[in-house]
């Protein structure tokens, strides 16, 4: 009778933070390859970059492994505890200013009508693109710190809490 008194609820699993930048990564790659007819255009004063989106995505989902890599390595084989606040920011800024890039993208792509021929809507693109690169500038600071931290701390994480 007492198992209808007290309800055995299961732990709630969470999924590790070198898991979500490994995720990313392979979604990142998964769009490269879907898309890899497209190109980044950027436009530096005078001169237009043009860069295939495979090689972006590719680069790009180097580096999200690595961040994911370098979590793994502190959190899984160092057995150390991360600063979660610094975790959190940096994984919202990575992760959010992936997502703001695909949807400015999609949007364009989609909604956005264009009844001059010659103005395309890479000027928002590029704008989208800058913001995105100065935030995974101010991230990476944050990602080191949090590296440095956790692996110069003294005590370890244990499995059970």
């Amino acid at each position: 009778m007492s198992f209808l008194l007290k309800p055995k609820f299961k732990k709630k699993k969470k999924i590790k933070i070198h898991y979500l930048f490994w995720i990313v990564s392979l979604i990142i790659l998964l769009i490269g390859l879907y898309d890899m007819d497209g190109t980044f255009d950027i436009n530096i004063h005078d001169t237009y970059y043009i860069i295939p989106h495979i090689y972006g995505a590719v680069l790009l989902s180097i580096v999200y492994f690595i961040y994911g890599f370098g979590y793994w390595l502190v959190q899984e084989k160092f057995k150390k505890r991360l600063v979660k606040i610094l975790t959190i920011i940096h994984s919202v800024i990575l992760t959010g200013s992936f997502l703001a890039y695909w949807v400015v993208i999609y949007y364009t792509r989609l909604f956005a009508t264009n009844n001059f021929p010659l103005f395309d809507h890479y000027e928002t693109i590029n704008i989208t693109l800058a913001i995105c690169t100065v935030l995974c500038l101010i991230a990476f600071p944050i990602y080191i710190t949090n590296l440095a931290i956790g692996i110069f701390r003294k005590n370890v994480w244990l499995k059970s809490s």
